[in-house]
């Protein structure tokens, strides 16, 4: 419980510090994070995720993503390749901060995901590959994550215990060859049950002419699909 407290605490004051820093010049948005990977067995898994963004720190919408994928493992629990789908609804505005469109996409990805564990550090790779369809356009995008997750006591990551989490991400566009984005993010993490955590952190996403900060909330769910 005094691990949670912190944790609840660290939310707060990470709320509170972007909303009196940034909230008035709206230079930070919010992400609504939901990630799940459920394993049907050794080999197979379905991985999904639900994302809610917010170009201000609370409310107006700027993009929602669903994403799904069936993914097989070449190991026990590791070298998973998948495939999968996603769905993208992003909101455009002026320079009132008035709604104008929403511009959809889909989109068809393969990745391949790479897990490492020295002592009580675990990373993970991951190399993905989208095909995006817009109207009037076809994207191709490559992306590279690297994480990092170190629990504060232990070797492991399980309930009632908190982690320290940091990843980057690199976008590159492949039809034109040229940079795209970048993310990384820092937050920190706690363990609801074995299968069930909740993060919070701050991302900055560098573009090609803008760089934005993001509160991010995060709940990752591992519960195992049972038939």
């Amino acid at each position: 419980m005094f691990m949670l407290k912190i944790y609840i605490f660290c939310i707060g004051f990470l709320f509170s510090i972007s909303n009196s820093s940034f909230g008035q010049t709206n230079d930070v948005g919010s992400w609504l994070v939901y990630f799940g990977n459920q394993k049907i067995d050794n080999k197979w898994n379905i991985q999904s995720d639900f994302q809610y963004r917010n170009y201000q720190l609370f409310g107006q919408r700027n993009q929602m993503l669903l994403r799904a994928g069936i993914g097989y493992n070449l190991k026990d629990q590791n070298h998973n390749l998948l495939i999968g789908f996603a769905y993208v609804a992003s909101d455009a505005y002026d320079n009132t901060n008035a709604y104008t469109a929403t511009k959809y996409e889909s989109r068809i990805y393969q990745q391949y995901l790479y897990k490492q564990k020295f002592k009580d550090i675990f990373f993970s790779h991951r190399i993905r590959l989208e095909q995006r369809i817009l109207p009037n356009e076809f994207g191709l995008r490559g992306r590279y994550f690297i994480s990092l997750q170190k629990p504060f006591k232990g070797k492991a990551i399980a309930r009632n215990s908190s982690y320290f989490s940091t990843y980057n991400e690199l976008f590159v566009d492949l039809k034109n060859v040229q940079f795209d984005r970048n993310r990384f993010y820092v937050g920190l993490g706690y363990g609801i049950t074995e299968n069930i955590r909740m993060e919070t952190g701050y991302m900055i996403q560098a573009q090609k002419n803008i760089s934005r900060g993001q509160i991010q909330l995060i709940l990752i769910n591992n519960l195992p699909f049972k038939i």
